[in-house]
């Protein structure tokens, strides 16, 4: 099902903004809470221990499954199409699985990147690309299990925020989703943070901004995600069932 606003693509120019917004209030959000954002702050917990304890009494077998049906609805939409540069989340074992993406992007002969965590503060992930599915299939995996180039080969890959090397479209993991594109992360402000230095980054190059597209099992998808005056919406979010477009 494809949601009101879902088959424009145009200029996301009010998206740059805001991200730009959010860049900036980033060290504040970080500093304090008040107490609404301590309520919000309460329900997210809450909405993650809930959501993560249904995503583990799935069978593997069932998360592949439908991995690949969300992963079509991604393949299907026409800003990512038409982006050269792309950056997928290498998954976890009880999330979206996004083998069936990279393997298309490869063969589609799209720069691919991967994320890598280099530390505990909010904008220490960085967007690195891999040459081909055997590149992945070799990376060793931090401690979240999840596969990561080393240091050293690091240090020798593209950077996603470099002038010129700027990625245009990123899939976003989460732990919950809605159907006004919110999501839910796992609290440590990585993919926001990269998002906004991103959007800011396009901008500052005169390029429309990156398409952000949240990519989830159907049992990720809840009523409402809730939100702090920071968290800005994606444009997308694919799922086993649906196909969600944020609307302008």
């Amino acid at each position: 099902r494809l949601a009101s606003g879902s088959g424009r693509h145009g200029p996301r120019a009010t998206t740059t903004r805001a991200w730009l917004l959010a860049l900036a209030l980033l060290p504040a959000c970080s500093a304090g809470l008040s107490m609404s954002a301590a309520g919000v702050a309460l329900e997210k917990k809450a909405l993650r221990s809930s959501i993560r304890g249904v995503l583990k009494a799935l069978p593997a077998d069932a998360i592949g499954a439908a991995s690949a049906r969300a992963c079509a609805r991604v393949l299907s939409l026409q800003p990512i199409d038409r982006s050269s540069r792309v950056c997928v989340y290498l998954a976890m074992g009880q999330e979206c699985q996004t083998s069936r993406l990279l393997e298309a992007f490869f063969d589609q002969g799209r720069a691919v990147y991967v994320p890598r965590v280099t530390g505990s503060s909010r904008d220490a992930m960085r967007m690195l690309r891999v040459d081909s599915m055997r590149h992945v299939e070799c990376l060793p995996r931090n401690s979240w299990g999840i596969p990561e180039p080393t240091d050293e080969e690091a240090a020798r890959m593209e950077d996603g925020l470099a002038p010129g090397a700027l990625i245009d479209a990123v899939v976003v993991p989460g732990v919950a989703f809605d159907r006004s594109c919110r999501r839910l992360g796992h609290g440590r402000g990585y993919y926001d943070t990269f998002l906004a230095r991103l959007q800011a980054a396009r901008a500052a190059e005169s390029l429309e901004p990156a398409a952000m597209v949240g990519l989830g099992l159907q049992e990720q998808l809840v009523d409402a995600v809730p939100v702090a005056d920071h968290d800005l919406p994606l444009d997308y979010v694919c799922t086993p069932d649906d196909l969600l477009a944020r609307a302008d």
